[in-house]
């Protein structure tokens, strides 16, 4: 298990009450169960416009196997497109009062109804209610102490952006004082929380 989102999984953790297991398990189903959003993906990395909750988890195993860029919650639409445009952006993972933010041009995954659907918005207009299957959880076995993935897992948009690998993040040091940590350290040490304040 040499990924985040598997690590989640297995730490135990929960988040608002939702084991983080049942969360990565939808943000995989997620990216089984809707061709339109791997096509949007494919060769591109993922957005995440969100606050540190249940979603994010969503959104993070959603992303696998890409860097998924942390957009600013707090950022108007152009900084956004321009962020997207500079990344390599293919679809951005998102909630319905973030939707305006989200450039025209790109796809949308709006995240609401999570852990039960989600819906999947092409730039063409095309729309996909995705059921995520809320009643299947993932188990998972494996090693938990591999040093984990050396690809891109995360990318902050600052200056210069800040890219860090599945084993940086998974080491935790640089995302200390981050928005993040508060979501993700707990629950990689399989911790109950509750969702943080968003800034935005």
């Amino acid at each position: 298990m040499d990924t985040l989102a598997l690590r989640l999984a297995a730490a135990g953790g929960r988040i608002d009450d939702l084991p983080a297991s049942q969360l990565v398990a939808a943000g995989f189903t997620l990216l089984q169960r809707s061709a339109p959003l791997v096509r949007m993906l494919a060769g591109r990395r993922s957005a995440l416009l969100l606050p540190p909750g249940p979603a994010a988890v969503v959104a993070l195993a959603a992303s696998d196997g890409r860097g998924a860029v942390v957009l600013p919650t707090d950022a108007p639409a152009s900084e956004i497109a321009a962020i997207c445009a500079a990344s390599h952006v293919g679809a951005v993972l998102t909630i319905k009062a973030y939707r305006p933010l989200v450039p025209a041009s790109l796809g949308a995954v709006l995240l609401d109804a999570i852990p039960r659907t989600a819906l999947v918005y092409t730039p063409e207009g095309r729309e996909q209610t995705v059921d995520l299957g809320s009643h299947v959880g993932l188990t998972v076995e494996g090693e938990t102490d591999l040093p984990g993935r050396d690809e891109e897992c995360l990318l902050f948009a600052s200056t210069p952006p800040v890219v860090l690998t599945h084993r940086e993040v998974l080491a935790l040091d640089p995302l200390e004082g981050s928005r993040a940590s508060a979501l993700l350290i707990p629950l990689l040490a399989g911790r109950s929380i509750t969702s943080p304040p968003s800034s935005s």
